[in-house]
């Protein structure tokens, strides 16, 4: 009779036990980036905290590496439902969101508090609206992480003249005609092909975050480093909206300041590692110049009005983004 009692009593604990692991939600959270990249390492991050604070409710499965597709394929994924969640650069908006073309153009924001600003802003949450409501794909936060700096094969001249340079840029529209206006020849490369690229005279040069930049060796191939500081980096992490109604009031609030802790993080890592990783940098060859951008600032602040005239985003943006 005891050993039925028994019986019973672990074949009960053991129902409550598959039932309360029935009840955990699983969340598909997508990397496209270099593996410990600092969205990588963002992402990473992302995930801890959303399984610590959840007490294991919601268990975070993370597929890292590019395995899954190029950003613009892994967005059109998660706005099909496919995927849950995506942590990658703030600049991938555009493929749903348009108007975010303003985060990628030159010397846009003043400093990291200026873009963090922006992103808090009403005016972001009025750019991102139709990609929420429409596309199902909501961002649950995004921030600074690092200005972008450009490397070159070749040393420029005293004018900083880009002119005639072939730049490598990515599928992002604002980039093509950020670039034209100063004056080089945009050609689009995919991220992880841009040391071949250079290295083989495809391009003559590129551009990006130093933190991300190290681990594609790009100074090996172009060690020419020119510190323009011409726009900030930005990380974001977006969630199928379909997926996010599923869970409760209390789980949104809670992966919501997850994904915004995760943001602050990723650029307190980035700019305490940005010296670092200059300096690694130098190590490997690299040299690493100041320069005088004014000129490549007033040849963006020039092309203002006409991305706007051409609708690469609407009028009189770029004006109501100083505000903040």
């Amino acid at each position: 009779m005891k050993s039925f009692i028994k019986s019973l009593l672990l074949g009960a604990s053991a129902a409550v036990a598959i039932s309360f692991a029935a009840q955990a939600e699983t969340l598909v959270l997508v990397n496209a980036d270099a593996i410990d990249s600092p969205v990588d390492l963002m992402n990473k991050h992302f995930a801890k905290l959303v399984e610590e604070r959840s007490n294991g409710d919601i268990d975070v499965s993370y597929i890292t590496g590019t395995q899954l597709g190029t950003p613009p394929q892994v967005m059109d994924q998660l706005s099909a439902g496919s995927l849950d969640a995506f942590g990658t650069a703030g600049s991938w908006l555009t493929s749903y969101a348009p108007d975010t073309n303003i985060l990628t153009w030159g010397f846009t924001f003043r400093d990291a508090d200026h873009v963090f600003n922006f992103f808090k802003s009403d005016l972001f949450d009025d750019l991102t609206k139709d990609m929420i409501n429409e596309a199902r794909i909501r961002p649950l936060s995004s921030g600074p992480t690092e200005p972008r700096v450009v490397f070159l094969t070749e040393e420029l001249d005293d004018n900083a003249d880009f002119s005639g340079r072939k730049m490598r840029i990515p599928q992002i529209p604002a980039y093509l005609s950020l670039w034209k206006a100063i004056g080089a020849q945009p050609t689009q490369v995919a991220w992880g092909e841009v040391f071949l690229a250079m290295r083989t005279g495809i391009v003559d040069g590129a551009e990006g975050p130093p933190s991300a930049a190290i681990s594609q060796r790009f100074h090996e191939a172009a060690p020419n480093v020119y510190m323009t500081n011409h726009v900030w980096a930005t990380s974001t992490i977006v969630i199928n909206e379909d997926k996010f109604q599923s869970f409760t009031p209390e789980q949104q609030d809670l992966l919501t300041k997850a994904a915004e802790d995760a943001s602050r993080w990723v650029y307190d890592y980035s700019t305490e590692r940005r010296e670092t990783v200059l300096d690694e940098m130098r190590s490997s060859g690299a040299t690493i110049r100041d320069i005088d951008a004014t000129p490549l600032r007033e040849a963006a602040y020039a092309g203002v009005a006409d991305v706007e005239a051409e609708g690469l985003w609407r009028k009189g943006l770029f004006d109501a983004v100083q505000k903040y």
